[in-house]
């Protein structure tokens, strides 16, 4: 009788402590996605700072938005940080009930004319990245 109230206590012990470890490593993968997603989000943030309000006008200015390049490179580094989320998104690094907390966001900014103009010319850049071209695609036919 011993005996079996020995093994029921070894299972027991055994099954408390996967659930233990099981949930340490679920709360662990989220505190990382919340943390890389915090941190992109900062990033993104204080490039956003550099650039002239007139960047976020939604309205098509008549010709091309006339940029300065300290403009472009911070526009240019707004949607690699992007590119970034997105392919950590992607990957399974960055969960995905995460990122639609800020995808409207992302898709509004890369809608704005200012952006629009700096991602064609970055257009071939993302040719060996497909989905994210694709992605892009689909925002640009969502908001036009």
């Amino acid at each position: 009788m011993l005996d079996h109230i020995l093994r029921f206590m070894t299972l027991g012990t055994v099954i408390v402590g996967s659930i233990a470890i099981y949930a340490a490593l679920h709360t662990n993968n989220r505190r990382l996605g919340a943390d890389i997603y915090l941190r992109y989000s900062d990033r993104i943030s204080d490039l956003r700072r550099n650039l002239p309000i007139s960047a976020f006008v939604e309205q098509d200015p008549p010709g091309d938005v006339e940029k300065t390049p300290e403009e472009r490179r911070a526009a240019h580094e707004i949607i690699y940080s992007i590119f970034e989320l997105y392919e950590l998104k992607v990957h399974g690094f960055l969960p995905p009930a995460v990122w639609k907390i800020r995808e409207p966001d992302i898709e509004a900014l890369l809608s704005l004319p200012f952006f629009r103009q700096e991602l064609k010319v970055l257009e071939s850049r993302f040719a060996n990245h497909p989905r994210f071209a694709r992605w892009l695609e689909q925002v640009r036919r969502i908001k036009a």
